[in-house]
């Protein structure tokens, strides 16, 4: 596909600010140099608090209001704003804190919490952050705990998943943990549950904390390496702009994507219709 996306997880309370602006200002400099459009997409966190994931083990507390939260569509509201208006994709992002820490618990019991806390927190972010209209997810580490999270995703207003890495092996650690991925799902686009899955592949990633240094108790970031991360991302940004203009392709987000699938292969056309 004559196509490439460009990701950011926007995670980290101290550098979601700072961090949306130092990406931004990356990439413009790299539409200047290259004389192409570089749309973001911003998968924003938005989830409980670790002290409920780790101490309640009730489906039902997980189906009720989502009240104490890191919301990170709040936090950094005015530059997600900007990133919008200048035709930015704004989406959700999530890990599954209780699925990977709360091991003492049956996995059936696990599925059914995050199934619940997925749907309660989805709409959440509809009622709280309208003005985003968010419609992509991301699993933070690309983890899909259970491939049933699609239907709790498709209910609380989800269109677009990018969690799923085919590069990922059944039955290895997911990051430092003891849970394991899951097979790969899909290694091409594909609607599950009427969730249209779109594969990290012509995917760019990077995170907010990436470009800020900054020490927290589990990482420490310092300037040489926040540094070294700017300059690889823009150098793979011009790299990938290069390969686009030979073969006549563009940056998109996953709205665009979706046209270009509906479109027959232009981005640029019009979509015919748009579900929700």
């Amino acid at each position: 596909d004559p196509h490439q996306i460009v990701t950011i997880d926007a995670e980290n309370r101290s550098t979601l600010r700072e961090g949306i602006r130092v990406i931004s200002a990356l990439r413009d400099c790299v539409e200047l140099s290259e004389g192409v459009r570089i749309p973001l997409v911003w998968f924003v966190k938005f989830q409980r608090t670790w002290d409920e994931y780790l101490g309640i083990d009730s489906p039902a507390h997980f189906r009720g209001t989502v009240e104490d939260c890191f919301d990170g569509f709040a936090i950094a509201n005015a530059e997600l704003t900007e990133m919008r208006d200048r035709g930015d994709e704004i989406g959700w992002h999530y890990h599954a804190t209780g699925f990977v820490h709360r091991e003492d618990l049956a996995r059936e019991r696990r599925v059914e919490i995050l199934d619940a806390d997925l749907v309660s927190c989805g709409r959440a972010i509809k009622a709280r952050h309208p003005e985003f209209d968010v419609r992509a997810f991301r699993f933070g580490w690309f983890f899909v705990p259970d491939y049933g999270a699609f239907r709790s995703l498709a209910s609380a207003g989800i269109e677009v998943d990018a969690s799923v890495n085919p590069d990922r092996v059944e039955g290895t650690p997911v990051a430092s943990h003891s849970a394991t991925y899951l097979a790969p799902i899909t290694d091409r686009p594909r609607v599950v549950d009427g969730v249209c899955l779109v594969p990290f592949v012509n995917t760019v990633l990077i995170h907010d904390w990436n470009v800020i240094p900054h020490e927290v108790s589990w990482r420490s970031y310092d300037a040489p390496k926040a540094e070294g991360r700017k300059a690889g991302f823009v150098a793979d940004l011009r790299r990938r702009a290069s390969r686009l203009e030979e073969s006549g392709g563009s940056f998109v987000t996953y709205e665009g994507y979706r046209q270009y699938a509906d479109t027959g292969g232009d981005p640029t056309a019009p979509k015919s219709s748009r579900s929700g």
